[in-house]
């Protein structure tokens, strides 16, 4: 009888922790990585979950490519696909991702509770024409924080965290390109979605083939099992490294979405064709 009660207990327990965060799995070219939405079942965030899980449930994801591996800081993807494995020729060869609109944001200082700390997702900002970032400008496009980055908690919303770094950290690994310094491809000096660009060996970018939920119980469980030292540094704030970052990164290059990207380099194009 103790053992069915205790054993009804586990199952009440795993049941209640099931419902705190939802697991989304990323499948890429590289290897697997699983995102747990709303660690800490923040209401206040249940906006991000719903506009992540749009996303991953449409399939839209698919086929799109990593496109920023700023070391010791980001790794930025969901914003940008072409229809080819190799970089594209040219900028114009490149797509946005489709979006769902945008969001407004839950900065981390005032909301969530959750820091921009090793591990941790968020979603990328533009800045406004009047200098600083728009919080509510985010859509398709989100980071992955490679360092303590507590210095972007006021503007950016962190809704979900990496129990596992490997694939993250096996995708900074490889060689990079940097876009901008090539002139056919016409994305400009300074275009930071196309500064770092992780290649494979073979010369192919890293995609993202398929993204789901996790709907196995005990599997989403495992998952969320492994976030306990991402949480207590998140709920932490992070320590030194992100006040270093801040004195290093200036406002100019925080993750920003693919489609104001694509919008300026169309525009630009457009104007060196019209003269």
């Amino acid at each position: 009888m103790i053992r069915r009660l205790c054993l009804t207990a586990a199952f009440s327990a795993l049941v209640a922790t099931s419902a705190v965060g939802q697991v989304v799995r990323f499948e890429t070219t590289v290897g697997n990585f699983d995102m747990v939405l709303n660690p800490a079942n923040n209401p206040v965030l249940q906006g991000h979950v719903d506009n992540m899980l749009q996303y991953v449930e449409s399939d839209r994801y698919r086929g799109s490519w990593i496109n920023r591996a700023a070391p010791n800081f980001v790794l930025q993807m969901g914003g940008f696909y072409s229809h080819t494995q190799r970089v594209p020729m040219t900028i114009e060869h490149t797509h946005s991702v489709g979006s769902f609109g945008t969001i407004a944001g839950e900065p981390a200082a005032e909301n969530s509770g959750l820091s921009n700390t090793v591990g941790t997702v968020a979603l990328a900002l533009s800045g406004l024409p009047t200098g600083g970032t728009n919080q509510d400008s985010g859509s398709s496009s989100f980071f992955v924080n490679l360092t303590d980055n507590n210095f972007l908690d006021a503007d950016f919303t962190v809704f979900a965290m990496i129990p596992d770094m490997t694939t993250i950290n096996n995708i900074m690994a490889l060689m990079q390109t940097d876009l901008t310094q090539d002139p056919e491809f016409g994305a400009g000096s300074g275009n930071l979605a196309f500064e770092n660009v992780p290649l494979e060996d073979n010369g192919f970018q890293v995609f993202i083939k398929h993204t789901y939920v996790i709907n196995d119980t005990l599997e989403a469980a495992r998952v969320r099992a492994g976030i306990a030292p991402v949480m207590a540094a998140s709920l932490a704030g992070g320590g030194s490294g992100g006040a270093a970052s801040s004195a290093l990164v200036s406002p100019s290059v925080v993750p920003e979405p693919a489609s104001i990207v694509l919008l300026l380099a169309g525009l630009a194009a457009l104007g060196i064709r019209r003269r």
